[in-house]
């Protein structure tokens, strides 16, 4: 499994609240920090000591029991869960997450909140995928190349990533 997509993962609801709080939360810089990948992306990833809303908690409680996670532990960053606010012209260039708890290898469960105007989009391996808001696509960060393509325009990229370690073996 290179990737797995799910349309439609959350309801509108749900991802007007993920988007609010972004949106409310994205210039405190305790908070989001610059993502370390040399583009344009401020990310949680970094910071400890804050409140996700409760909906974040929801939707990871939905992925684990859609995805029947059995034997897992989340990555060490707060809660398994990281917030991202891309703006214009960022990118991320093709790389491999940690694993985080070997041999246990690190999955991510990515949901489109927000695509730019153009641009933005993932890049497993070397395949582009097309996403539509409010799609969740999951695939081992540890073991797949990763990046996206150039945001392009004024509308940012908003995305919520959770973070599972799990036992390749058993959940290919």
């Amino acid at each position: 499994m290179d990737y797995k997509i799910i349309k439609n993962f959350i309801s509108s609801e749900e991802q007007n609240d993920l988007v609010k709080w972004i949106m409310n939360n994205k210039n405190n810089p305790q908070l989001f920090k610059d993502a370390g990948m040399k583009g344009n992306r401020i990310t949680t990833r970094y910071s400890q000591g804050f409140s996700f809303p409760d909906v974040a908690f929801r939707i990871q409680k939905r992925i684990i029991s859609k995805l029947k996670f059995k034997d897992f532990k989340l990555p060490k960053y707060h809660h398994g869960i990281v917030a991202s606010y891309a703006s214009e012209n960022d990118t991320v260039f093709k790389h491999l997450d940690p694993q985080w708890h070997p041999p246990y290898e690190t999955l991510h469960c990515n949901l489109m909140l927000q695509k730019p105007l153009k641009g933005g989009k993932p890049i497993i391996e070397k395949e582009t995928i097309d996403l539509d808001e409010r799609d969740l696509w999951c695939y081992y960060v540890s073991k797949v190349e990763h990046g996206s393509s150039k945001v392009i325009g004024k509308k940012p990229r908003l995305m919520y990533v959770f973070g599972f370690c799990i036992n390749y073996e058993s959940f290919k």
